[in-house]
C-alpha cells in the first residue's frame, strides 16, 4: 500500500513550518517487540508489516510535532455546528508530538497558532482569532478586544478532507 504524503513548508521568523499528511512524526515510537522476538521468524515480520499498513484509531486526528529546539504552545481553531471554535493550550517540548484532536478530522480547514515560551507568536497567520493567556475554549473569533480577549494570528491548514494530519514545526 502506498501512503500519499502532502508537504507544505512556510518560512517565517527564521523558521520553516512543514505540514505533513499521514502518520509520520519525528519522535521515535516505542518498540512493541524485543529484537529476540522479531528474529523468531516471519510471524514477527508479518506483524510489523500489518502494523505499518493498518493505522491505529488513536493516530487519527490532528497531531503537532515540535522539531525545533524550543518549547512551543499551540492553540487551534476550527468550524463546529456552534460556530468557529478556538481552544488552547497544548505545550509541546522540543522533539515531541502532541495529539491535539483525538478523533478523525471532520473539517477540511483548521487554524493553528504557535507561540514560544514567552507568548511571542512564532508563525504568521492567515486569519485573526481570539485567545486567552490561560487555557480556553472560545466561540466566535471576532471582537476580541471588546470581549476582553487577545487577538492572535492563526495559520490555515488545509487537510483536504484527510481523517488525520500531522504538522511538523522546525527551524531551518
Amino acid at each position: 500500500m502506498t501512503t500519499r504524503r502532502h508537504f507544505r513548508s512556510v518560512s517565517m521568523k527564521n523558521a520553516i513550518w512543514i505540514l505533513l499528511h499521514d502518520a509520520d512524526c519525528p519522535v521515535p515510537h516505542e518498540d512493541l517487540r524485543s529484537p529476540d522476538q522479531l528474529a523468531e521468524g516471519l510471524s514477527g515480520i508479518a506483524a510489523i508489516g500489518i502494523a505499518l499498513v493498518i493505522p491505529r484509531a488513536a493516530e487519527a486526528g490532528l497531531r503537532v510535532c515540535n522539531g525545533s529546539v524550543d518549547l512551543v504552545n499551540v492553540a487551534i481553531g476550527y468550524e463546529t455546528d456552534e460556530g468557529l471554535r478556538t481552544e488552547g493550550w497544548w505545550t509541546i517540548t522540543s522533539n515531541a508530538c502532541s495529539q491535539i484532536i483525538q478523533e478523525p478530522l471532520s473539517s477540511a480547514r483548521y487554524y493553528l497558532h504557535v507561540a514560544d515560551g514567552f507568548s511571542e507568536s512564532r508563525l504568521a497567520g492567515d486569519i485573526t482569532l481570539c485567545i486567552r493567556e490561560e487555557k480556553f475554549v472560545l466561540y466566535d473569533g471576532d471582537q476580541c478586544w471588546q470581549r476582553g480577549l487577545i487577538e492572535a494570528d492563526f495559520f490555515q491548514i488545509e487537510t483536504e478532507g484527510a481523517p488525520d494530519w500531522t504538522v511538523l514545526l522546525s527551524y531551518d
